[in-house]
């Protein structure tokens, strides 16, 4: 569970692990008494609405209703509308929006508002924008607890973006920062030591065998630092999601040796923003006793924005590390130190995490 508190109007942020199925969202606000048109909650793919909000509520004083819709490729869809009796000037109100398997379910004070069937997939709802006429106390994100939709194991289990992952047929391609829909997938990566997300590694000469740490570590502060369960070996994947700052100039992730100040290096991926004389640029090299090797720049695209949320997954193979960022293949390293040695992950720079997991 996760508490944002103060909440200051308007607010974006990233929602923690992103939407799925059981996700509960709390919100604790007040309307002030010089409201007069209303506010706005909405559940967007980025930080704004634009290009895509798959949920967007309005509760409109003015016009004595309340507004759902959707966005998509920056166009609205048909308007839903509802009665605005819960909302009062001056008094405050409890919201919950529920993410079931087929709709928003929407709660104002304990009673049910409406039920908004799903127009895009859930799983593009990445942050929360929240504008207009309106005080908020609090947000709060839980797994909820109904119908297996938590983050346990068992039925029910949405699992996380684990990377390379085909879209729904005939869901429209989303831009940088889209979260891929969950699913057993396997990512087309040609070992077969990379299996499907969600299904026991095979036990063979390059595979690595389950390993603790599964569970994700959401909103870690940066700088970041965590031994890697288990150790690396072929097979064995990260996924890290985050936002980088609103003015950044590089961050960097290091899979290291120790959590110490000269700890060799097996992989830097550092993304340079505005860096010396790189721009939009990433970097990656290793480092053994203190001294960096070659580094390696070519790329087909920069996939990092400011305010932007990204998904990374660094997957361990027999000869090199393979990173995806956004469900798209961006880059090999080949391993230069021995892949084992690597048994520390660290994040440094101006990101903000929202979620890390080892697999």
């Amino acid at each position: 569970m996760t508490t944002i508190s103060p909440v200051i109007v308007p607010y974006t942020g990233a929602i923690p692990g992103g939407v799925h199925q059981g996700l509960e969202i709390e919100i604790q606000g007040t309307v002030p008494h010089h409201a007069h048109q209303g506010f706005g909650i909405n559940l967007c793919q980025g930080p704004q609405k634009e290009p895509t909000t798959t949920l967007h509520f309005n509760p409109r004083l003015n016009e004595h209703c309340i507004v759902l819709n959707h966005m998509q490729n920056n166009g609205w869809g048909g308007e839903e509308r509802k009665p605005c009796q819960h909302f009062h000037k001056g008094k405050p109100f409890d919201l919950r929006i529920m993410v079931k398997p087929q709709m928003f379910k929407i709660k104002v004070n304990g009673q049910l508002v409406a039920d908004f069937a799903h127009r895009l997939p859930k799983e593009t709802a990445q942050f929360i924008l929240i504008e207009g006429e309106v005080s908020i106390s609090y947000i709060k994100f839980s797994a909820g607890g109904h119908g297996g939709g938590g983050r346990g194991h068992g039925a029910g289990f949405a699992p996380q973006p684990s990377g390379y992952m085909p879209q729904p047929s005939g869901y429209m391609p989303q831009p940088s920062g889209y979260m891929p829909q969950p699913s057993g997938y396997a990512p087309p990566f040609s070992q077969p030591s990379a299996p499907a997300y969600g299904q026991p590694y095979p036990m063979g000469a390059h595979a690595a065998p389950p390993q603790p740490g599964g569970q994700p570590i959401y909103n870690p502060p940066v700088p970041f630092t965590s031994s890697i369960p288990g150790g690396l070996a072929p097979g064995r994947m990260i996924s890290i999601s985050g936002v980088p700052h609103a003015n950044p100039s590089r961050f960097s992730v290091n899979l290291q040796s120790g959590a110490y100040d000269g700890s060799d290096v097996a992989l830097q991926f550092d993304v340079r923003f505005r860096f010396g004389d790189s721009v939009n640029t990433v970097v990656r090299n290793h480092c053994q006793a203190g001294g960096w090797g070659q580094e390696e720049r070519g790329a087909s695209h920069f996939p990092f924005m400011p305010n932007a949320n990204f998904d990374m997954l660094i997957l361990v193979e027999p000869q090199a590390f393979k990173v995806a960022v956004n469900n798209q293949h961006f880059a090999e390293f080949r391993h230069r130190l021995p892949v084992h040695a690597a048994n520390t992950l660290n994040v440094s720079g101006d990101v903000r995490l929202t979620q890390v997991r080892f697999q």
